[in-house]
């Protein structure tokens, strides 16, 4: 009976280690209590969430593994209409839910960094590729047109808004549809509909002006291909989906996952590699499903290296700066400064002519980078740390072996909201109609002015709302729980692989502690995941370890 629940060997490595990852995220996440604990007391609080965690996994578990389906026995699927019309009703559905966003905060919300973008696609600022110049080249494209059939800027930015709504709209809509062809029961896909079109962040996001927004689109339809590529050792799936077409779409949305967020390159890299890997691993794959991944990869980093590199170049367009990319090294170092670290003299004099370090500590945030980024832009030396990179990188991991405490707690302070169950932020607070040279202000379309004031509430009350339930933290804490059921079912975790690389880029360089956009990628895509793990939606034969496993 207990080996039963418990599973076999391979199932309880999968729950101890996820097990550990909680364990982790709950110890470290109280990081003022480890500050002044002992070392002994440090791992025994560990020890215990980790089997508290272990033996929730596990009863979790055993009961998922009894419930009925999401959805109905497959033969069921086929009395469902396989309509074309039922994409366009959810896409329908989407962008009219969204529409009142639009008509009241008309013609949409303009942050400052998109304010930059404009300007650039007007040619009144030199390009920059500090926010990806691929994504301000889709904003000229859209405000451009717009500007020339309505002759205004605010005709244009809502050309742009108006596109942008319309491509969400679809994303969600064909994610919706899968569910529908998959024979979902109505009541998951009227909560899957009401996620998408209801929730308010999803209506106000796809009518800013952002480059998260159509980031996270194209990262879900990304992921839905890499879903779908897993049933292709079904030669009857293969002429079915059309293998040419699915790998032209995976070469095509990964190359856009690179050029449309500074982090994509990293997502899409790490994800390229646990595709290869999981191809040469599958025995049961065909050698070449492997060898035709290798081969995309290779044309997106071709792509990517020669926009990034000639293109780029090209075009006059400057790369971020020097300190743009080192959030969290600087962070380190300056944590161990100001808590009166151990440095030695060649170390100091390094780094103060880098920066002056006896001003540091009044500019020195934990959990918000920006402040000493732009001290540094000021009053430091880029030049000089871009020429002396090696001495850096060497000064760092030797500043880290002697002050290890002060380095693990500038890395829990600025990325703490990331993976804390309840380090809760606004998740839309930054987005208004910042100042702008456009004369661009918010011109209601609909309703009264009251209305719009009480529409505004109703935003705050359901921030509010979604703070008390709901974190950045705990979205990373359902992904990696999908994930890890998917293992212990003997599914494949590529769907997964993606947002565990986005999560990691957050670890590695995130400028915010907590940032509800930075993982908005990953917060539309629950409603897909959990359709993997817990629906009929499971990867197929091509990479399951045990086709006999397979329900």
């Amino acid at each position: 009976m207990c080996k039963k629940i418990l599973g076999d060997g391979r199932q309880i490595v999968i729950k101890a280690v996820f097990a550990l990852f909680y364990a982790l995220f709950i110890v470290l996440g109280d990081f003022d209590r480890v500050l002044v604990q002992t070392g002994l007391q440090i791992a025994g609080r560990i020890l215990g969430w980790w089997i508290f965690a272990f033996v929730v996994l596990t009863v979790v578990f055993d009961v998922l593994d009894r419930r009925k389906p999401m959805e109905p026995p497959i033969g069921r699927m086929e009395k469902r209409f396989f309509r074309n019309y039922m994409y366009l009703v959810f896409a329908g559905i989407c962008f009219l839910c969204w529409l009142p966003y639009l008509l009241i905060y008309f013609p949409g919300w303009i942050s400052n960094d998109s304010v930059w973008q404009l300007e650039q696609a007007c040619g009144w600022v030199e390009p920059s590729n500090h926010h990806p110049f691929f994504h301000t080249m889709i904003i000229k494209c859209f405000f451009m047109m717009g500007f020339r059939i309505f002759g205004t800027y605010t005709g244009a930015v809502a050309t742009f808004i108006v596109a942008q709504m319309i491509f969400m709209s679809c994303v969600y809509a064909l994610i919706l549809y899968d569910f529908y062809r998959k024979g979902a029961h109505p009541f998951w896909l009227a909560l899957g509909l009401f996620f998408y079109a209801g929730l308010p962040m999803n209506g106000l996001y796809a009518t800013c002006m952002g480059k998260d927004v159509i980031f996270a689109g194209v990262l879900l339809l990304y992921v839905r291909e890499i879903y779908l590529y897993l049933f292709l050792s079904d030669g009857k799936v293969r002429r079915r989906l059309g293998e040419n077409k699915l790998y032209l779409c995976l070469t095509i949305y990964g190359f856009l996952v690179c050029v449309l967020r500074s982090n994509g390159i990293l997502v899409f890299a790490g994800t390229a590699v646990g595709m290869i890997l999981a191809g040469l691993i599958q025995k049961k794959m065909q050698s070449r499903s492997w060898h035709n991944i290798l081969v995309s990869s290779v044309i997106v980093l071709g792509c990517y290296l020669v926009y990034a590199g000639p293109v780029l170049n090209a075009l006059h367009v400057t790369q971020p700066d020097t300190i743009e990319g080192l959030t969290m090294p600087t962070q380190h170092i300056i944590n161990a400064y100001v808590k009166g670290g151990e440095f030695t003299e060649e170390e100091l004099t390094l780094l103060n002519q880098a920066v002056p370090m006896e001003y540091i500590a009044s500019y020195h945030n934990p959990y918000y980078f920006d402040i000493v980024k732009e001290y540094i832009r000021t009053e430091g030396n880029q030049q000089f740390i871009a020429e002396h990179k090696g001495e850096f990188l060497k000064a760092w991991m030797q500043i880290g072996l002697r002050n290890p405490l002060q380095y693990l707690e500038a890395e829990v302070r600025q990325t703490c909201g990331y993976w804390m169950f309840d380090c809760n932020e606004p998740i839309y607070e930054q987005y208004r109609m910042a100042e702008n040279p456009f004369d661009l202000t918010v011109q209601r379309k609909v309703f009264s002015y009251d209305f719009g004031l009480w529409m505004d509430d109703f935003l705050m009350k359901f921030q509010d709302f979604y703070n008390r339930v709901w974190s950045l933290g705990l979205t990373t804490w359902t992904m990696l729980f999908c994930m890890a059921y998917a293992l212990y079912r003997r599914q494949s975790c590529l769907p997964y692989l993606p947002y565990v690389m986005l999560f990691i880029s957050l670890l590695l360089a995130t400028p915010v502690h907590a940032e509800f956009r930075y993982t908005y990628g990953m917060f539309v895509a629950l409603p897909y995941l959990v359709g993997i793990s817990f629906g009929r939606m499971q990867a197929g034969p091509a990479v399951c370890c045990d086709d006999s496993k397979q329900s």
